[in-house]
């Protein structure tokens, strides 16, 4: 997949997506994401929940992707573990890492078949490298 093709292939998968995820800081947990394109096909929004039995609602995100000045794509995000809202620029086919901030973060976007998308967060609350701390699996369901 070629690293501008996620936005394309976004674009053109706009609805809802449903499916389950899990990871070490996380826990299991159900996720929804709404994927629309905006502002004329210039960008497209990801909105993102995850809830589970023991915490109920535990993320909700909104997120825009767009091409930033110098062509790369960028992840605009919003959610209550940031603070206001924090770009992620592009660093290879379908991750996006932020400097910004005490830890490193990285979200891993892949689509690996029609109808279907992988969502992570990584990072690290020390030195080291990121690390997947969550992902969903999601498939288009609406």
């Amino acid at each position: 997949m070629q690293a501008d093709d996620v936005f394309g292939r976004l674009a053109n998968a706009t609805g809802v997506y449903r499916g389950r995820g899990d990871g070490p800081e996380s826990g299991p947990f159900v996720a929804r994401m709404a994927v629309a394109s905006a502002v004329r096909g210039r960008a497209v929004t990801l909105d993102y929940e995850a809830t589970n039995d023991r915490n109920g609602l535990q993320h909700v995100e909104h997120t825009v992707l767009v091409a930033g000045e110098a062509g790369r794509l960028e992840l605009h995000v919003a959610c209550l573990e940031l603070p206001g809202v924090v770009r992620f620029a592009q660093t290879g086919p379908g991750e996006f890492t932020a400097y910004e901030g005490p830890l490193v973060a990285r979200i891993v976007l892949r689509l690996p078949q029609p109808g279907a998308i992988s969502y992570a967060w990584w990072w690290s609350r020390d030195e080291s490298d990121p690390r997947e701390q969550s992902r969903a699996d999601l498939r288009r369901t609406g």
